[in-house]
């Protein structure tokens, strides 16, 4: 047997549906976030005129993979192969200015 649907009953499920989406939606945004931030590291190395101003954004990935393990391995296989993409156009263009 159902029970009557009473204001506090409402404002609960109300308050659990909305626990519910923020923490899908923080957990799939991460992702994107990474995948975006990789993409600025990437351009902010591309657009360098010299190999010092490069090593902050190389720096960048190195600590993601070190501390973010977890997420890049969480990361979607499209996203995953995002990021990758922005670490090696950043090394590649680090490595044009040796």
């Amino acid at each position: 047997m159902r029970m009557p649907a009473t204001p506090l009953r409402r404002i609960s499920t109300l308050v659990t549906a909305g626990a519910f989406i923020t923490m899908m939606t923080s957990c799939g945004g991460s992702g994107t976030d990474l995948v975006g931030e990789a993409g600025e590291h990437a351009d902010a190395t591309c657009e360098c005129t010299d190999f010092d101003c490069t090593t902050e954004h190389i720096q960048w990935f190195n600590k993601v993979s070190i501390e973010q393990e977890d997420d890049l391995d969480g990361l979607s296989d499209a996203d995953r192969e995002a990021y990758l993409g922005h670490s090696l156009r950043a090394a590649d263009c680090q490595n044009d200015l040796r």
